[in-house]
């Protein structure tokens, strides 16, 4: 997807979320907060690696979890091919289901337990998606998804404990750092990560297990790096021998920024990342961005 295919898809989002919005009464008091959340390469007019990630999430208002389901969909840069060249990612799809549990464990800790359920392969309905975005949009269609990795019914567990320090406090305006450590397991992912996050600006919000509308405006933006150790990525290594696969580099960082605005009852978060090489032979880097839409219903 190209940056004006982006821009199109941001609009069109933005005024399904206005519309929904709007239908509400404002004196009502909020029952969820709803976001839906859209990751794409387009943002850097690319078309490769990790190139589309659609969620659609639900978190009830004063309680500790939250349901999510989303599409992930992975691509090499080259359309025409019926197998990726050597040195480009392998064609993927993940169709899941996820829950997140969040608790607090002292002032400024935060433990998040989760589960996703889902399936690779054909089931994941990767190309259906890619196609369909890219008929709307009026874009080529990709050859190769009869080369995608095979079907499997999976599951990824995580575990990430957050921590905040405080760096400096003013009347409204703040820094503060957040520090992470996170770990997944399952059949499609196993792999550990540490980082920390730098946030300067109005407001930003603190760590908190059960979520409420804020009572004042946000405006903040964010610097992050992380550590990602790898043992195990289906997406990458594939499921079974025939598949086409590339071998995972077992450690990488990821630095990213995002700007992130909160007024009322609406959220708008964009975040861009910049990660190292994540397989041997990568011929080409693959930067992507990741913009959530949120209201609190």
């Amino acid at each position: 997807m190209t940056w004006k295919g982006m821009v199109r898809a941001v609009v069109l989002l933005s005024v399904l979320l206005a519309t929904a919005g709007g239908a509400l009464s404002a004196t009502e008091p909020p029952a969820a907060l709803v976001w839906l959340q859209v990751a794409n390469d387009g943002f850097f007019n690319q078309d490769r690696g990790y190139t589309s990630g659609v969620e659609l999430g639900v978190a009830p208002a004063g309680q500790p979890f939250s349901l999510r389901l989303g599409q992930d969909l992975y691509t090499p840069k080259s359309r025409n091919p019926s197998v990726p060249p050597a040195g480009q990612h392998p064609y993927a799809g993940w169709l899941y289901l996820a829950g997140d549990y969040r608790l607090e464990l002292a002032p400024q800790l935060l433990l998040t337990s989760g589960l996703a359920l889902g399936t690779t392969g054909e089931r994941a309905l990767g190309e259906e998606a890619q196609d369909l975005a890219h008929q709307l949009l009026g874009f080529n269609e990709y050859d190769g998804w009869d080369s995608q990795i095979a079907q499997r019914w999976g599951w990824i567990g995580q575990l990430r404990v957050d921590g905040r320090l405080p760096l400096w406090q003013g009347q409204r305006w703040q820094a503060d750092v957040l520090l992470h450590l996170a770990g997944r397991g399952g059949n499609v992912q196993v792999d550990g990560a540490a980082g920390a996050t730098l946030r300067l600006g109005l407001n930003p919000p603190p760590l908190q297990a059960r979520l409420a509308p804020p009572d004042q405006p946000r405006r903040y933006l964010s610097l992050a790096a992380e550590r990602r150790l790898v043992d195990r990525n289906v997406f990458l290594e594939g499921i079974r021998t025939r598949d086409y696969h590339v071998r995972p580099e077992r450690q990488f960082d990821t630095l990213s920024a995002g700007l992130h605005w909160q007024q009322g009852r609406y959220q708008l978060d964009l975040d861009f990342y910049f990660p190292e090489q994540e397989f041997k032979g990568q011929r080409f880097h693959c930067r992507y961005g990741i913009l959530r839409l949120a209201y609190w219903f």
